[in-house]
Parts: C-alpha cells; sequence; structure tokens
C-alpha cells in the first residue's frame, strides 16, 4: 500500500513543484525516489511489440516525471528505429495524445490513446491510466501495467478497458 508520503513525492516530481519550495529532509526524499525510478526505468529493455516476428527493444528514458519511449528492431546497436513507432512522450497532468502508436504500445491495436496519468509501483511495475477511441463512445477508459520481467523483458498487459476486462497478455 502507497504512504501519503510516497504519494506526496511522487506529486511533486510528475507535477514539476520547484525543489526550493520543500523543506531539506523532503528534498532529500525526493531525490532519493527521483534517483530510484530512474535506475530501474532508465535503459534498454526487450520488448513485448514485435515487428515482423522478430524481437524489439524499447529504450525508455525517465526523468523529472517524463518517460520517453523508442522502440528499435535492431538489438544492441539501435539504429534502426520501427518506422510506425516515432519516440512517445509520457507526462503526467495532461492528456497525452499517443495517436495509434500508443494503441500499439498499449496492446490496443487500431485504436488511439491518450494517457492521462501514471503510477510506480514498487517491484518494478507502473500503472498507466488512460482512455482509448471506440466506435461506441468517444473515449473508453482503460488502465495498464507495465512491469520488467526476467532477462530485463518488459511485459505489458491491459488490466481494465472500457466497462468490461480485457487482458491483452503478452
Amino acid at each position: 500500500m502507497e504512504t501519503l508520503r510516497k504519494k506526496s513525492m511522487m506529486a511533486v516530481i510528475k507535477l514539476g513543484i520547484p525543489k526550493s519550495e520543500l523543506p531539506e529532509t523532503v528534498k532529500k526524499e525526493v531525490k532519493t525516489l527521483e534517483e530510484r525510478i530512474k535506475s530501474d526505468w532508465t535503459g534498454v529493455f526487450r520488448s513485448w511489440y514485435l515487428w515482423r516476428n522478430q524481437s524489439n527493444y524499447v529504450k525508455i528514458d525517465w526523468s523529472g516525471g517524463v518517460w520517453w519511449f523508442q522502440f528499435y528492431k535492431d538489438g544492441p546497436t539501435f539504429t534502426i528505429p520501427v518506422a510506425q513507432m516515432p519516440a512517445i512522450k509520457i507526462k503526467a497532468g495532461s492528456s497525452y495524445d499517443l495517436g495509434y502508436q500508443g494503441g500499439i504500445m498499449f496492446l490496443l491495436n487500431g485504436k488511439k490513446i491518450w494517457i492521462d496519468d501514471y503510477r510506480v509501483v514498487e517491484d518494478r511495475e507502473v500503472i498507466f491510466y488512460g482512455s482509448y477511441s471506440s466506435k461506441i463512445a468517444t473515449r473508453r477508459q482503460f488502465k495498464a501495467t507495465m512491469s520488467v520481467g526476467d532477462q530485463n523483458r518488459l511485459r505489458m498487459e491491459v488490466v481494465q478497458a472500457g466497462m468490461g476486462v480485457e487482458d491483452n497478455e503478452v
């Protein structure tokens, strides 16, 4: 269970509140939390996304509450980004329109994706909250978890979509 203290520190990070306005002890705790998240989530991971049935990689950068995702199809050299997947940016506090690339990333192919918020959970897991395009309604809500497994392999799972539950685990 997340403590109020950790939720408050994440709010400081995600909203970009100047650390100069914080007490010294809180500044240190926020810095430690930022360093832990950056250490856990910045790097190159094997991707759940397949390009022409080949394993791919995703380079993730997390800094100051902002996520950057870039998908690659050539392993260790990281010179050939997947053509249909330009870099994806996600920041809490506003709705980010990821378009159809987001649909691919969040396993909702053919859907446009908007991400509104995220929550970093212990054990190298992140929960993203957003919505996707639908023929029935303008937008339908969804929740997806991203976690790191064996051999630095990322796992993406849509845990809740629309009114029901949809399991798109790969």
